[in-house]
Protein backbone atom coordinates (compact mmCIF):
# COMPACT_ATOMS: atom_id res chain seq x y z
CA UNK A 1 0.00 0.00 0.00
CA UNK A 2 1.57 3.54 -0.90
CA UNK A 3 2.37 5.15 2.05
CA UNK A 4 0.19 8.39 3.06
CA UNK A 5 0.84 11.07 5.85
CA UNK A 6 -1.44 10.17 9.15
CA UNK A 7 -3.70 12.58 10.40
CA UNK A 8 -1.97 13.14 13.81
CA UNK A 9 1.45 13.74 11.32
CA UNK A 10 -0.15 15.88 9.10
CA UNK A 11 -1.72 18.59 12.23
CA UNK A 12 1.87 17.89 13.80
CA UNK A 13 3.02 19.61 10.20
CA UNK A 14 0.81 21.78 9.94
CA UNK A 15 1.47 23.24 13.85
CA UNK A 16 5.04 23.25 13.03
CA UNK A 17 5.03 25.44 10.04
CA UNK A 18 2.46 28.04 12.38
CA UNK A 19 5.72 27.77 15.11
CA UNK A 20 8.33 27.95 12.38
CA UNK A 21 7.03 31.03 10.88
CA UNK A 22 7.58 33.99 13.99
CA UNK A 23 10.61 31.50 15.24
CA UNK A 24 12.07 31.31 11.90
CA UNK A 25 11.73 35.42 12.03
CA UNK A 26 13.24 35.74 14.94
CA UNK A 27 16.09 33.63 13.26
CA UNK A 28 16.33 35.59 10.61
CA UNK A 29 16.26 38.91 12.72
CA UNK A 30 19.62 37.36 14.92
CA UNK A 31 21.32 36.47 11.80
CA UNK A 32 20.30 39.89 10.09
CA UNK A 33 21.58 41.94 12.82
CA UNK A 34 24.96 39.86 13.13
CA UNK A 35 25.46 40.24 9.43
CA UNK A 36 24.77 43.97 9.34
CA UNK A 37 27.68 44.01 12.34
CA UNK A 38 29.85 42.31 10.32
CA UNK A 39 29.22 44.58 7.21
CA UNK A 40 29.76 47.45 9.66
CA UNK A 41 32.85 46.01 10.83
CA UNK A 42 34.15 45.45 7.55
CA UNK A 43 33.57 49.17 6.79
CA UNK A 44 35.51 50.19 9.57
CA UNK A 45 38.31 47.89 8.81
CA UNK A 46 38.64 49.23 5.39
CA UNK A 47 38.87 53.18 6.37
CA UNK A 48 40.97 51.96 9.47
CA UNK A 49 43.86 50.59 6.79
CA UNK A 50 43.44 54.09 5.04
CA UNK A 51 43.66 55.95 7.75
CA UNK A 52 46.68 54.09 9.63
CA UNK A 53 48.54 54.14 6.24
CA UNK A 54 48.13 57.85 5.61
CA UNK A 55 49.23 58.60 9.21
CA UNK A 56 51.93 56.15 9.32
CA UNK A 57 53.20 57.90 5.87
CA UNK A 58 53.21 61.23 7.50
CA UNK A 59 55.37 59.91 10.74
CA UNK A 60 57.61 58.48 7.92
CA UNK A 61 57.97 62.07 6.82
CA UNK A 62 58.61 63.92 10.28
CA UNK A 63 60.79 61.17 10.89
CA UNK A 64 63.59 62.43 8.27
CA UNK A 65 63.80 65.53 10.44
CA UNK A 66 67.33 65.58 12.18
CA UNK A 67 68.08 62.72 14.56
CA UNK A 68 67.90 65.21 17.77
CA UNK A 69 64.33 66.32 16.66
CA UNK A 70 62.85 62.89 15.80
CA UNK A 71 61.68 60.53 19.13
CA UNK A 72 62.56 57.24 19.06
CA UNK A 73 59.90 54.14 18.75
CA UNK A 74 59.86 51.95 21.59
CA UNK A 75 60.11 48.52 20.97
CA UNK A 76 57.30 46.21 22.58
CA UNK A 77 59.63 42.93 22.18
CA UNK A 78 57.40 41.95 19.09
CA UNK A 79 59.39 40.06 16.68
CA UNK A 80 58.81 40.60 13.05
CA UNK A 81 55.98 38.98 11.66
CA UNK A 82 54.04 38.34 8.25
CA UNK A 83 51.16 40.98 7.54
CA UNK A 84 47.84 39.46 6.56
CA UNK A 85 44.36 40.75 5.99
CA UNK A 86 41.96 41.44 8.99
CA UNK A 87 39.84 39.02 8.84
CA UNK A 88 35.91 40.28 10.64
CA UNK A 89 35.79 39.16 13.91
CA UNK A 90 32.12 39.51 14.77
CA UNK A 91 29.46 36.94 14.64
CA UNK A 92 25.90 35.25 15.93
CA UNK A 93 28.19 34.61 19.37
CA UNK A 94 28.85 38.55 19.81
CA UNK A 95 28.82 40.11 23.19
CA UNK A 96 27.51 43.18 24.06
CA UNK A 97 29.65 45.54 26.26
CA UNK A 98 28.75 48.36 28.65
CA UNK A 99 29.55 51.98 26.75
CA UNK A 100 33.42 52.71 27.40
CA UNK A 101 34.70 54.04 30.44
CA UNK A 102 36.37 57.34 30.60
CA UNK A 103 39.78 58.17 29.41
CA UNK A 104 42.85 56.97 32.71
CA UNK A 105 44.58 60.00 31.79
CA UNK A 106 45.58 62.78 29.42
CA UNK A 107 48.65 63.88 27.81
CA UNK A 108 49.62 67.70 26.78
CA UNK A 109 50.75 68.00 23.12
CA UNK A 110 54.30 68.52 23.26
CA UNK A 111 54.73 68.48 19.31
CA UNK A 112 56.45 65.24 18.68
CA UNK A 113 56.84 63.68 15.25
CA UNK A 114 53.48 61.12 16.30
CA UNK A 115 51.17 64.43 17.21
CA UNK A 116 52.29 66.22 13.96
CA UNK A 117 51.51 63.31 11.95
CA UNK A 118 47.60 63.26 13.73
CA UNK A 119 47.36 67.19 13.02
CA UNK A 120 48.53 66.25 9.30
CA UNK A 121 45.86 63.81 8.99
CA UNK A 122 42.37 65.24 10.82
CA UNK A 123 40.84 66.74 8.24
CA UNK A 124 40.78 63.06 7.17
CA UNK A 125 39.58 61.89 9.93
CA UNK A 126 36.87 64.74 9.68
CA UNK A 127 35.89 63.53 6.36
CA UNK A 128 35.55 60.42 7.12
CA UNK A 129 33.15 61.43 9.78
CA UNK A 130 30.94 63.86 7.42
CA UNK A 131 30.76 61.37 4.95
CA UNK A 132 30.20 58.01 6.73
CA UNK A 133 29.35 58.96 10.26
CA UNK A 134 32.27 57.31 11.79
CA UNK A 135 34.07 57.91 14.18
CA UNK A 136 38.13 57.99 13.91
CA UNK A 137 40.93 58.11 16.71
CA UNK A 138 44.68 57.51 15.82
CA UNK A 139 46.54 56.41 18.74
CA UNK A 140 50.16 56.45 19.62
CA UNK A 141 52.41 53.42 21.06
CA UNK A 142 50.56 54.36 24.40
CA UNK A 143 47.30 54.61 23.22
CA UNK A 144 46.71 58.16 23.51
CA UNK A 145 44.90 59.89 21.01
CA UNK A 146 46.97 61.86 18.95
CA UNK A 147 44.36 62.55 16.19
CA UNK A 148 40.39 62.21 16.39
CA UNK A 149 37.09 63.07 14.25
CA UNK A 150 35.73 65.15 16.95
CA UNK A 151 37.06 65.93 20.70
CA UNK A 152 39.38 63.61 22.73
CA UNK A 153 42.91 65.04 21.92
CA UNK A 154 45.45 63.43 24.18
CA UNK A 155 42.97 61.29 25.85
CA UNK A 156 44.84 58.03 26.85
CA UNK A 157 42.54 54.90 25.86
CA UNK A 158 44.90 52.25 26.98
CA UNK A 159 42.47 50.35 28.88
CA UNK A 160 39.98 49.56 26.71
CA UNK A 161 39.46 46.14 25.71
CA UNK A 162 39.92 46.23 22.00
CA UNK A 163 42.99 48.97 22.20
CA UNK A 164 45.32 46.31 24.39
CA UNK A 165 44.55 43.80 22.23
CA UNK A 166 45.90 46.55 19.22
CA UNK A 167 48.66 47.65 20.72
CA UNK A 168 50.11 43.41 21.59
CA UNK A 169 49.97 43.57 17.67
CA UNK A 170 46.14 42.26 17.49
CA UNK A 171 43.31 42.89 15.53
CA UNK A 172 40.57 43.96 17.84
CA UNK A 173 36.43 44.34 17.36
CA UNK A 174 34.18 44.59 20.30
CA UNK A 175 30.16 46.17 20.54
CA UNK A 176 29.25 48.23 22.69
CA UNK A 177 25.80 49.99 23.84
CA UNK A 178 25.37 52.88 22.42
CA UNK A 179 24.17 55.72 24.57
CA UNK A 180 22.16 58.91 23.15
CA UNK A 181 20.17 61.76 23.63
CA UNK A 182 19.48 62.64 20.59
CA UNK A 183 16.21 61.60 19.17
CA UNK A 184 15.43 58.29 17.26
CA UNK A 185 16.26 59.94 13.33
CA UNK A 186 13.75 58.77 10.68
CA UNK A 187 13.71 55.23 8.84
CA UNK A 188 14.99 57.04 5.40
CA UNK A 189 18.04 59.19 7.45
CA UNK A 190 22.00 58.42 6.67
CA UNK A 191 22.35 58.49 10.69
CA UNK A 192 21.22 55.25 12.26
CA UNK A 193 18.68 53.65 14.84
CA UNK A 194 20.69 50.88 16.18
CA UNK A 195 21.33 50.89 19.62
CA UNK A 196 24.90 48.83 19.38
CA UNK A 197 27.91 50.58 17.91
CA UNK A 198 31.29 48.84 16.73
CA UNK A 199 34.56 50.05 17.76
CA UNK A 200 37.39 48.00 16.17
CA UNK A 201 41.00 48.64 16.38
CA UNK A 202 44.05 48.06 14.19
CA UNK A 203 47.32 48.31 14.65
CA UNK A 204 49.66 50.26 12.64
CA UNK A 205 52.70 48.17 12.12
CA UNK A 206 56.50 50.14 11.23
CA UNK A 207 59.16 47.87 10.63
CA UNK A 208 57.76 45.04 12.66
CA UNK A 209 56.48 47.23 15.80
CA UNK A 210 53.30 48.59 16.79
CA UNK A 211 53.67 51.88 16.55
CA UNK A 212 50.22 52.83 16.95
CA UNK A 213 46.41 51.88 16.78
CA UNK A 214 43.61 53.42 14.54
CA UNK A 215 40.26 53.06 16.60
CA UNK A 216 37.07 53.82 14.73
CA UNK A 217 33.48 53.60 15.56
CA UNK A 218 30.32 53.24 13.62
CA UNK A 219 26.86 52.75 14.95
CA UNK A 220 25.48 49.34 13.30
CA UNK A 221 22.55 49.84 10.78
CA UNK A 222 19.24 48.38 12.44
CA UNK A 223 17.55 45.78 11.27
CA UNK A 224 14.34 47.83 10.68
CA UNK A 225 16.48 50.30 8.48
CA UNK A 226 17.22 47.28 6.18
CA UNK A 227 13.78 46.37 6.04
CA UNK A 228 12.57 49.22 5.26
CA UNK A 229 15.07 49.61 2.72
CA UNK A 230 14.39 46.95 1.04
CA UNK A 231 10.76 46.78 2.10
CA UNK A 232 9.36 46.02 -1.41
CA UNK A 233 11.53 42.60 -1.22
CA UNK A 234 10.19 41.88 2.22
CA UNK A 235 6.39 42.91 1.16
CA UNK A 236 6.66 40.62 -1.80
CA UNK A 237 8.04 37.48 0.94
CA UNK A 238 5.35 38.33 3.64
CA UNK A 239 2.91 38.37 0.99
CA UNK A 240 3.77 34.53 -0.41
CA UNK A 241 3.66 33.75 3.66
CA UNK A 242 0.72 35.34 4.39
CA UNK A 243 -0.96 33.36 0.86
CA UNK A 244 1.22 30.22 1.88
CA UNK A 245 -0.15 29.80 4.92
CA UNK A 246 -4.30 29.65 4.37
CA UNK A 247 -3.28 27.76 1.30
CA UNK A 248 -1.12 25.10 2.91
CA UNK A 249 -4.06 24.76 5.89
CA UNK A 250 -6.62 24.53 3.23
CA UNK A 251 -4.56 21.96 1.41
CA UNK A 252 -4.25 19.98 4.88
CA UNK A 253 -7.89 20.33 6.12
CA UNK A 254 -9.44 18.90 2.82
CA UNK A 255 -6.76 16.14 2.53
CA UNK A 256 -8.35 15.10 5.79
CA UNK A 257 -12.25 16.75 5.24
CA UNK A 258 -12.90 15.14 1.50
CA UNK A 259 -12.75 11.79 1.86
CA UNK A 260 -14.32 11.93 5.17
CA UNK A 261 -17.13 13.05 3.75
CA UNK A 262 -17.22 10.96 0.96
CA UNK A 263 -17.10 7.99 3.03
CA UNK A 264 -19.92 9.23 4.69
CA UNK A 265 -21.82 9.82 1.47
CA UNK A 266 -20.32 6.27 0.41
CA UNK A 267 -21.47 4.98 3.96
CA UNK A 268 -25.18 6.13 3.68
CA UNK A 269 -25.76 4.82 0.23
CA UNK A 270 -23.96 1.47 1.24
CA UNK A 271 -26.86 1.67 3.63
CA UNK A 272 -29.68 2.62 1.02
CA UNK A 273 -28.44 -0.21 -0.98
CA UNK A 274 -27.80 2.45 -4.05
CA UNK A 275 -24.05 1.37 -4.25
CA UNK A 276 -21.88 -1.30 -3.66
CA UNK A 277 -18.64 -0.29 -5.92
CA UNK A 278 -15.62 0.23 -3.85
CA UNK A 279 -14.38 3.71 -2.21
CA UNK A 280 -10.73 4.73 -3.55
CA UNK A 281 -9.36 7.91 -1.84
CA UNK A 282 -7.24 10.12 -2.95
CA UNK A 283 -3.78 10.43 -3.23
CA UNK A 284 -3.87 13.18 -0.24
CA UNK A 285 -5.52 11.31 2.00
CA UNK A 286 -4.21 10.33 5.85
CA UNK A 287 -3.33 7.45 6.40
CA UNK A 288 -6.01 6.48 8.52
CA UNK A 289 -8.51 7.22 5.66
CA UNK A 290 -6.78 4.50 3.57
CA UNK A 291 -7.21 2.41 6.48
CA UNK A 292 -11.15 3.35 7.06
CA UNK A 293 -11.58 3.01 3.46
CA UNK A 294 -10.47 -0.42 3.36
CA UNK A 295 -12.17 -1.32 6.23
CA UNK A 296 -15.33 -0.04 4.64
CA UNK A 297 -14.52 -1.91 1.27
CA UNK A 298 -14.29 -5.25 3.01
CA UNK A 299 -17.09 -4.47 5.03
CA UNK A 300 -19.05 -3.66 1.82
CA UNK A 301 -17.88 -6.90 0.00
CA UNK A 302 -18.93 -8.48 3.14
CA UNK A 303 -21.82 -7.96 3.36
CA UNK A 304 -22.43 -8.27 -0.69
CA UNK A 305 -21.35 -11.82 -0.19
CA UNK A 306 -23.75 -12.10 2.72
CA UNK A 307 -26.87 -10.28 1.16
CA UNK A 308 -26.12 -12.69 -2.01
CA UNK A 309 -25.89 -15.77 0.01
CA UNK A 310 -28.96 -14.82 2.00
CA UNK A 311 -30.96 -14.36 -1.73
CA UNK A 312 -29.78 -17.59 -3.28
CA UNK A 313 -29.70 -19.51 -0.16
CA UNK A 314 -33.91 -18.44 0.30
CA UNK A 315 -34.43 -19.31 -2.88
CA UNK A 316 -32.83 -22.58 -2.95
CA UNK A 317 -34.63 -23.75 0.65
CA UNK A 318 -38.10 -22.83 -0.22
CA UNK A 319 -37.54 -24.58 -3.80
CA UNK A 320 -36.21 -27.78 -1.75
CA UNK A 321 -39.02 -27.60 0.99
CA UNK A 322 -41.68 -26.92 -1.95
CA UNK A 323 -41.35 -30.85 -2.93
CA UNK A 324 -41.51 -32.54 0.17
CA UNK A 325 -44.74 -29.77 1.62
CA UNK A 326 -46.47 -30.08 -1.35
CA UNK A 327 -46.32 -34.37 -1.39
CA UNK A 328 -47.20 -33.79 1.99
CA UNK A 329 -50.53 -31.77 1.32
CA UNK A 330 -51.91 -33.36 -1.41
CA UNK A 331 -51.70 -36.79 0.48
CA UNK A 332 -53.18 -35.61 3.81
CA UNK A 333 -55.92 -33.88 1.42
CA UNK A 334 -56.38 -37.04 0.01
CA UNK A 335 -56.55 -39.09 2.94
CA UNK A 336 -59.44 -36.35 4.28
CA UNK A 337 -61.41 -36.70 1.29
CA UNK A 338 -61.08 -40.67 0.54
CA UNK A 339 -60.52 -42.07 3.57
CA UNK A 340 -63.28 -44.00 4.03
CA UNK A 341 -63.07 -45.37 0.61
CA UNK A 342 -59.40 -46.46 1.04
CA UNK A 343 -58.24 -49.73 1.46
CA UNK A 344 -55.87 -50.16 4.50
CA UNK A 345 -52.60 -50.53 1.82
CA UNK A 346 -53.70 -47.68 0.34
CA UNK A 347 -53.81 -45.85 3.49
CA UNK A 348 -50.70 -46.89 5.06
CA UNK A 349 -49.12 -46.34 1.60
CA UNK A 350 -50.13 -42.18 1.73
CA UNK A 351 -49.31 -42.59 5.27
CA UNK A 352 -45.43 -43.96 4.00
CA UNK A 353 -45.09 -40.69 1.82
CA UNK A 354 -46.34 -38.65 4.58
CA UNK A 355 -43.25 -39.99 6.69
CA UNK A 356 -40.74 -40.35 3.87
CA UNK A 357 -40.94 -36.58 3.01
CA UNK A 358 -41.39 -35.56 6.53
CA UNK A 359 -37.89 -37.41 7.37
CA UNK A 360 -36.49 -35.75 4.11
CA UNK A 361 -37.42 -31.91 5.83
CA UNK A 362 -35.85 -33.18 8.89
CA UNK A 363 -32.71 -34.02 7.54
CA UNK A 364 -32.59 -30.90 5.31
CA UNK A 365 -33.33 -28.61 7.74
CA UNK A 366 -30.95 -30.34 10.17
CA UNK A 367 -28.17 -29.86 7.32
CA UNK A 368 -29.06 -26.12 6.90
CA UNK A 369 -28.70 -25.48 9.95
CA UNK A 370 -25.77 -27.12 10.41
CA UNK A 371 -24.37 -25.07 7.42
CA UNK A 372 -25.75 -22.03 8.82
CA UNK A 373 -23.91 -22.41 12.16
CA UNK A 374 -20.58 -22.78 10.18
CA UNK A 375 -20.84 -19.69 8.08
CA UNK A 376 -22.06 -17.67 10.60
CA UNK A 377 -19.17 -18.51 13.12
CA UNK A 378 -15.67 -19.84 11.62
CA UNK A 379 -14.57 -19.86 15.15
CA UNK A 380 -14.35 -23.05 17.19
CA UNK A 381 -14.09 -24.03 20.65
CA UNK A 382 -11.25 -26.17 19.69
CA UNK A 383 -9.73 -29.71 21.33
CA UNK A 384 -6.81 -31.94 21.12
CA UNK A 385 -8.65 -34.48 19.10
CA UNK A 386 -6.22 -38.21 19.06
CA UNK A 387 -6.35 -39.33 15.67
CA UNK A 388 -6.32 -43.32 15.78
CA UNK A 389 -8.76 -43.43 18.34
CA UNK A 390 -11.61 -41.19 16.40
CA UNK A 391 -10.99 -42.75 13.33
CA UNK A 392 -11.62 -46.10 15.00
CA UNK A 393 -14.97 -45.02 16.61
CA UNK A 394 -16.10 -43.23 12.94
CA UNK A 395 -15.49 -46.93 11.04
CA UNK A 396 -17.75 -48.80 13.67
CA UNK A 397 -20.91 -46.51 12.33
CA UNK A 398 -20.44 -47.55 8.40
CA UNK A 399 -21.37 -50.98 7.46
CA UNK A 400 -18.86 -51.22 4.68
CA UNK A 401 -14.79 -52.13 5.53
CA UNK A 402 -13.08 -48.69 6.22
CA UNK A 403 -9.48 -49.00 6.10
CA UNK A 404 -7.50 -46.05 6.95
CA UNK A 405 -3.46 -45.25 7.04
CA UNK A 406 -2.09 -43.17 9.60
CA UNK A 407 1.58 -43.95 8.73
CA UNK A 408 2.20 -40.00 8.00
CA UNK A 409 -0.36 -38.97 10.44
CA UNK A 410 0.25 -36.43 13.40
CA UNK A 411 -0.71 -38.06 16.61
CA UNK A 412 -3.74 -35.77 17.16
CA UNK A 413 -5.17 -32.50 15.35
CA UNK A 414 -6.37 -29.35 16.77
CA UNK A 415 -10.11 -28.82 16.23
CA UNK A 416 -13.81 -28.98 17.28
CA UNK A 417 -14.66 -32.73 17.23
CA UNK A 418 -18.31 -32.38 16.24
CA UNK A 419 -16.94 -30.11 12.92
CA UNK A 420 -14.53 -33.32 12.31
CA UNK A 421 -16.94 -35.61 12.57
CA UNK A 422 -19.37 -33.86 10.19
CA UNK A 423 -16.82 -33.28 7.81
CA UNK A 424 -15.64 -36.68 7.42
CA UNK A 425 -18.96 -38.41 8.04
CA UNK A 426 -20.28 -36.45 5.34
CA UNK A 427 -16.98 -37.83 3.47
CA UNK A 428 -17.33 -41.43 4.35
CA UNK A 429 -20.93 -41.81 3.83
CA UNK A 430 -20.61 -40.44 0.52
CA UNK A 431 -17.72 -42.80 -0.63
CA UNK A 432 -19.47 -45.93 1.16
CA UNK A 433 -22.90 -45.02 -1.20
CA UNK A 434 -20.77 -44.65 -4.40
CA UNK A 435 -18.61 -47.09 -3.82
CA UNK A 436 -20.61 -50.58 -4.36
CA UNK A 437 -19.91 -51.94 -1.45
CA UNK A 438 -16.04 -52.31 -1.85
CA UNK A 439 -13.80 -50.92 1.18
CA UNK A 440 -13.17 -47.10 1.52
CA UNK A 441 -9.63 -45.87 2.52
CA UNK A 442 -9.00 -43.12 4.80
CA UNK A 443 -5.14 -41.78 4.32
CA UNK A 444 -4.21 -39.14 6.84
CA UNK A 445 -0.49 -37.35 6.80
CA UNK A 446 1.00 -33.71 7.91
CA UNK A 447 0.97 -31.41 5.62
CA UNK A 448 2.80 -27.63 5.84
CA UNK A 449 1.33 -27.47 9.59
CA UNK A 450 -1.95 -28.65 8.52
CA UNK A 451 -3.41 -31.68 8.11
CA UNK A 452 -4.84 -33.73 4.78
CA UNK A 453 -7.12 -35.88 4.90
CA UNK A 454 -7.85 -38.18 1.92
CA UNK A 455 -10.86 -40.51 1.20
CA UNK A 456 -11.27 -42.88 -1.66
CA UNK A 457 -14.11 -44.86 -2.96
CA UNK A 458 -13.67 -47.49 -6.03
CA UNK A 459 -16.72 -46.66 -7.22
CA UNK A 460 -17.54 -45.83 -11.32
CA UNK A 461 -16.61 -41.93 -10.22
CA UNK A 462 -18.55 -38.55 -10.73
CA UNK A 463 -20.01 -38.12 -14.54
CA UNK A 464 -17.87 -35.48 -15.86
CA UNK A 465 -20.81 -33.25 -16.56
CA UNK A 466 -22.27 -33.36 -12.69
CA UNK A 467 -18.09 -32.47 -11.31
CA UNK A 468 -18.28 -28.44 -11.68
CA UNK A 469 -21.36 -28.98 -9.59
CA UNK A 470 -20.10 -31.11 -6.74
CA UNK A 471 -20.03 -28.76 -4.11
CA UNK A 472 -22.85 -26.61 -4.90
CA UNK A 473 -25.61 -26.73 -2.33
CA UNK A 474 -28.53 -28.86 -2.57
CA UNK A 475 -26.72 -30.06 -5.84
CA UNK A 476 -27.46 -34.15 -5.73
CA UNK A 477 -27.80 -37.24 -7.89
CA UNK A 478 -29.87 -39.35 -5.47
CA UNK A 479 -33.09 -37.26 -4.36
CA UNK A 480 -35.10 -40.08 -4.40
CA UNK A 481 -33.15 -41.96 -1.74
CA UNK A 482 -33.34 -38.44 0.56
CA UNK A 483 -30.31 -36.99 -0.09
CA UNK A 484 -29.97 -33.01 0.39
CA UNK A 485 -26.97 -32.26 -1.65
CA UNK A 486 -26.01 -29.98 1.21
CA UNK A 487 -22.89 -32.76 2.27
CA UNK A 488 -20.52 -31.62 0.26
CA UNK A 489 -20.94 -27.95 0.98
CA UNK A 490 -20.78 -28.61 4.58
CA UNK A 491 -17.36 -30.05 4.48
CA UNK A 492 -16.59 -26.72 1.45
CA UNK A 493 -17.69 -24.30 4.74
CA UNK A 494 -15.51 -26.50 7.65
CA UNK A 495 -12.10 -26.22 5.20
CA UNK A 496 -12.84 -22.69 4.46
CA UNK A 497 -13.15 -21.74 7.87
CA UNK A 498 -10.02 -23.55 9.00
CA UNK A 499 -8.25 -22.38 6.51
CA UNK A 500 -8.07 -24.97 4.09
CA UNK A 501 -9.46 -26.88 1.40
CA UNK A 502 -11.22 -29.55 -0.27
CA UNK A 503 -10.47 -31.13 -3.75
CA UNK A 504 -10.95 -34.21 -5.80
CA UNK A 505 -9.87 -36.46 -8.38
CA UNK A 506 -11.99 -38.49 -10.00
CA UNK A 507 -12.55 -41.36 -13.05
CA UNK A 508 -13.89 -44.75 -13.74
CA UNK A 509 -11.75 -46.55 -10.94
CA UNK A 510 -13.34 -43.99 -8.32
CA UNK A 511 -12.94 -40.93 -6.49
CA UNK A 512 -10.95 -39.73 -4.03
CA UNK A 513 -11.38 -36.42 -2.18
CA UNK A 514 -8.95 -34.42 -0.51
CA UNK A 515 -9.45 -32.73 2.71
CA UNK A 516 -6.66 -29.79 4.20
CA UNK A 517 -7.15 -29.11 7.87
Amino acid sequence: MKRRWTVRQLLLGVNLFILLVPLGAIVLLQVLGAYLLRQTERQLIAESVVIGEAWRDRLLDELDLPADSAPEIRPLGLERFTFTPHRPLLDLGYDVLPPAAGPTRHVPYTDLPVQRAGAAIAPLLERAQVFNLSGARVLDERGCVVASSGAGQGACLDRLEEVREALAGRYSAVVRRRLSSEPTPPLNSMRRRSTLRVFTATPIVMDGRVAGVVRMSRTSVSSVELLWAHRGKVGLILGIVLLFTPVSSYLFSHAISKPVRALTRRADAMARGRSREEFVPGNLAPREVQILSDALNRMTRKLTEQSDYIIEFSSNVSHELKSPLTGISGAVELLQDEWSQMSEQQRRRFLDNISEDALRMERLVTDLLQLARIESKPEEDEDDVELATFLNELSDRFDVEIRTDLSRAPRSIRIDRDRLETVLRNLVDNAARHGKGQPVDIAVAALDGKTLFAVHDRGDGIPEGDQPRVFDRFFTTERERGGTGLGLSIVQAVARARGGSVTFESDSGGTTFRLVL
